[in-house]
């Protein structure tokens, strides 16, 4: 990620993300069951955020 790039992961990992986590659980620690379960939870809080708001977008180009 970004972040990540530009601080070098901060003092004392402090700049990490959830893409971070499930990235090193996922794939350098090879826990893929921790790995998949963040990333569905960042799917659910994403589309969570997203469908609301492109259901009211949609709505109201219909008009």
């Amino acid at each position: 990620d970004l972040v990540v790039a530009l601080t070098s992961g901060g003092p004392g990992g402090s700049a990490w993300l959830p893409s971070n986590f499930m990235y090193e659980y996922t794939f350098k620690r090879n826990e893929m069951a921790v790995g998949s379960a963040s990333a569905i939870i960042m799917l659910m809080t994403i589309s969570a955020i997203i469908v609301p708001y492109l259901y009211s977008e949609l709505k109201e180009k219909a008009r």
